[in-house]
């Protein structure tokens, strides 16, 4: 910390990789003594640079679902640490980083499908089970509702996370709300949509969080 002047305060806030080699550096200024920088979980959509909102989960063992019922599991997500300079209900992004190698994939065909960050996850009864790695993984809880007249075998879900904002405490990390997948047709075409449910997102004018439902919304249009 070094005098910026009167009443102002410089801090320097500097990461390095493995190697000592400096990755990322800022300094802030501010009339707070020191000033104040915070360290969250984030959706896993920043590094190596912004390339995809979506987060595509595959199932190692697919989740078989009965006509017309719903079905309630659990499994986890990757995630970042994103570190903020935080004021009053605003927040300015500094940093953000992945402690796993990212691994990217394209959901749908060449010509229209979306590039999304890809993680091969196991489907658990109860959230007692899921075990995700800390400051690399958080717990979702998925819901699908079937609606269809067949037998549905559920492969991968992918999950908009633009804007979402995850919780934390004790270094655990959830999605609050849940992951609802919706099966139902259309003119004999099976349609399914993705939608995020009581899940927090940040608001548009800020970078505060607010708890919206059904706010964010992806149409499956390319098979689950």
């Amino acid at each position: 910390m070094a005098p910026a002047g009167a009443g102002t305060s410089n801090f320097v806030y500097s990461r390095f990789d493995p190697a000592g080699r400096l990755v990322s550096e800022s300094m802030v200024s501010s009339d707070k003594s020191p000033p104040e920088v915070w360290i969250f979980p984030q959706p896993p959509l920043l590094t190596p640079k912004r390339l995809a909102d979506y987060v595509y989960l595959k199932f190692k063992a697919p989740v078989v679902v009965d006509q017309k019922s719903d079905s309630v599991f659990y499994t986890k997500t990757p995630i970042e640490i994103a570190v903020y300079r935080r004021s009053k209900d605003e927040e300015l992004l500094l940093d953000a980083f992945s402690l796993q190698k990212q691994q990217y994939a394209l959901y749908g065909s060449p010509e229209k499908g979306v590039l999304c960050r890809y993680k091969e996850v196991e489907a658990h009864a109860n959230s007692e089970s899921v075990k995700p790695t800390k400051y690399e993984e958080a717990l979702v809880r998925v819901v699908i509702r079937n609606e269809i007249d067949n037998v549905v075998k559920i492969s991968k879900v992918v999950i908009p996370m633009d804007g979402v904002v995850l919780d934390h405490a004790h270094d655990d990390c959830w999605l609050s709300g849940s992951v609802e997948m919706n099966l139902d047709q259309t003119f004999g075409r099976d349609v399914i949509n993705v939608r995020l449910v009581d899940t927090k997102v940040k608001r548009p004018d800020k970078t505060s969080e607010a708890k919206k439902t059904d706010s964010i919304v992806f149409l499956m249009d390319g098979g689950y």
